[in-house]
C-alpha cells in the first residue's frame, strides 16, 4: 500500500528574525529546512488516490497554470514554486500531499515552496480541476544523451583579463552559443550548463553536476594565456583530460582529441594537442568523461580578436557541437 506525505514545516517569527543579521537570517533559513518534519500516515485501505504525479496541493480559487511560477535550478538541485498572493497560512490548510522519494527538504512560506531534490530532474507541472501536479523526471528519461557545458569563471573569478576584456565573459558568450545549437537539435541531447549569467559556481557545484545529472560528457570552455601573462605570439587551441582515469582506453583522452580536431578546424586555429589535466578541479573530480577546451590565446593579439568576436564565438561554438555529436557517433 502506497503511503502519502503529510508535508509540514515551522515558521520563525519576522520579528525575531528582524534581530538577526543578514548572516544569521540565511542560518535561521537553513535551520527552517532542516527543522522540515515528514508526517508519514497509511490511509484506509479502501480509499483510492487517483493523482499518478508524484505531489499535488490544491490551489486557491481562481489561480490558473499560468499564474505558478516555477524555477528549476538544477545547479543547486532546487525546485522553487511560486504562487503569487498566497501567505503562510495557506499552506497549514493545504498541504502538499505525494511520495517523497528524490526529496531532500521541502520549504513552504508566503507563497513559496522550495524543494530541495537528490539530483538533476526535470520539472514537469500541470495544473488539473483545481489542483498543482508536480512530477520530477530524470534527464535519462527525456534524451539518449546528457551533456553538461561549463563555462568557466564568472562573477568575481574573471579569469585572464587582456586589452579590457575577461576571460570570463568570452567563455559565456560561446557556451550560449552553443546552448541554442543543442537545444535546437533533434537528436535527443539534453544539455545542463553550471552557469548562463555573470556568476561562479563553485567547483564542486560544478564538477557533481556531471553525476547529479548522469551525463555522459562534461566539457569545460576556457581561454587560453601565456605563461607570463605577456603578449605574445603563442596561439593555438589545446584540450585537457583527466590522464589517470583508464589506460588502455581513456574515453576522456578521445573526446579531447575530438574536440581538439572539431573545434580548431571551426575556429581556424592551431591544434596544439591534447594535455593531462587532472589539476584542473573540474575534471579531477568529475565523475564522468572530462575535458576542458583551451580555445585560444588571450596574450595573442590576434587570437584575442577572434575570441571577443560574435562571429568567431559561433565558429567556436559550433566546433564544440560537432565534437559532442561526433563523439555520439563513436558511441563515446
Amino acid at each position: 500500500m502506497a503511503s502519502i506525505f503529510l508535508f509540514a514545516t515551522y515558521f520563525v517569527a519576522a520579528a525575531v528574525l528582524s534581530q538577526f543579521s543578514a548572516v544569521h537570517k540565511r542560518e535561521a533559513k537553513r535551520e527552517q529546512m532542516e527543522m522540515l518534519q515528514m508526517f508519514a500516515f497509511y490511509k484506509d485501505e479502501t480509499e483510492k488516490f487517483t493523482f499518478r504525479q508524484q505531489l499535488r496541493m490544491e490551489l486557491p480559487d481562481g489561480m490558473g497554470e499560468e499564474d505558478v511560477v516555477i524555477e528549476d535550478d538544477y545547479v543547486e538541485q532546487v525546485a522553487r514554486i511560486r504562487l503569487p498572493g498566497v501567505g503562510k497560512d495557506y499552506f497549514e490548510s493545504h498541504p502538499l500531499l505525494g511520495r517523497s522519494y528524490n526529496i531532500d527538504q521541502i520549504y513552504m512560506e508566503n507563497g513559496m515552496i522550495e524543494i530541495a531534490l537528490d539530483g538533476v530532474y526535470e520539472v514537469e507541472s500541470s495544473v488539473k480541476d483545481g489542483y498543482l501536479c508536480l512530477d520530477f523526471l530524470m534527464p535519462r528519461q527525456l534524451y539518449d544523451k546528457v551533456v553538461i557545458v561549463d563555462a568557466g569563471h564568472g562573477g568575481s573569478a574573471i579569469g585572464n583579463l587582456k586589452r579590457g576584456i575577461a576571460e570570463k565573459d568570452i567563455n559565456l558568450a560561446i557556451a550560449l552559443q552553443l546552448k541554442e545549437l543543442l537545444q535546437g537539435n533533434d537528436k535527443r541531447i539534453g544539455v545542463y550548463f553550471t552557469r548562463t549569467t555573470d556568476e561562479d559556481p563553485s567547483f564542486s557545484r560544478r564538477a557533481q553536476l556531471g553525476e547529479k545529472a548522469g551525463a555522459d560528457y562534461f566539457i569545460s570552455i576556457h581561454c587560453n594565456s601565456s605563461s607570463d601573462g605577456q603578449m605574445s605570439e603563442e596561439s593555438g587551441t589545446e584540450v585537457m583530460y583527466d590522464e589517470t582515469k583508464g589506460q588502455d582506453k581513456n574515453p576522456g583522452r578521445r573526446l579531447a582529441q575530438i574536440c581538439l580536431e572539431e573545434v580548431a578546424g571551426a575556429f581556424g586555429s592551431k591544434p596544439k594537442g591534447v594535455f593531462p589535466g587532472s589539476g584542473s578541479y573540474v575534471i579531477r573530480e568529475n565523475q564522468v568523461t572530462a575535458v576542458s577546451i583551451e580555445l585560444g590565446y588571450m596574450t595573442n593579439q590576434e587570437e584575442l580578436g577572434k575570441l571577443k568576436d560574435p562571429k568567431y564565438q559561433k565558429l567556436a561554438a559550433e566546433g564544440i557541437y560537432r565534437a559532442i555529436l561526433r563523439a555520439i557517433e563513436e558511441g563515446l
